[in-house]
């Protein structure tokens, strides 16, 4: 069971990586930086940006010398705490290489471009109805620019937490 999930693992989490990659390598070839490309009218673009900060442009306005560093000081224990799960994971959790292997791959694929050029790009960008909240001095019109990296986290966070509850969680007995 360990084995198909190690492998499943690796497969995703290169597929990602790759994919990630190959998708910036071609946004950063044929657009300029902040050129937007209208997909489906104002809905969806592809709008090429550079994102200094985390998760959705948070931070990206901080110009501390200690950011990026820090950042990829960060990312790393990520990994070490998105490894640790995955080899606890009870054998009865299914699918755990996939979710896992997403969550992994976009790690890596975020970091990578930290490392290489101190920013990730990012370049989808999607409109949704408002959120204004005052009381937390929230307000938005479009959801922040994000990728395909950013996209697998998401996704393998929510497909593991779902898994989890489906499968009826996890007990102390169960690891391994």
């Amino acid at each position: 069971m360990k084995n198909k999930r190690m492998k499943t693992f690796a497969l995703v989490s290169v597929a990602v990586i790759a994919v990630d990659h190959l998708v910036k390598w071609v946004v950063k070839s044929t657009m300029e930086l902040n050129q937007t490309i209208h997909v489906l009218g104002e809905f969806f673009t592809i709008s090429y940006i550079h994102n200094s900060g985390i998760a959705f442009g948070l931070l990206d306005d901080n110009p501390s010398p200690i950011k990026t560093p820090l950042l990829i000081m960060i990312a790393f224990v990520a990994l070490g705490i998105i490894m640790y799960i995955f080899f606890t994971l009870p054998k009865k959790v299914k699918s755990a290489g996939l979710s896992m292997g997403l969550i992994f791959g976009g790690a890596i694929g975020n970091i990578a471009d930290r490392i290489i050029q101190g920013e990730v790009v990012d370049f989808l960008d999607v409109d949704f109805p408002d959120i204004n909240i005052p009381a937390l001095r929230i307000h938005m019109t479009r959801w922040p620019t994000f990728n395909v990296a950013d996209t697998c986290v998401l996704v393998g966070i929510l497909m593991l937490l779902v898994i989890i509850i489906k499968q009826g969680g996890i007990t102390g007995e169960e690891r391994g």
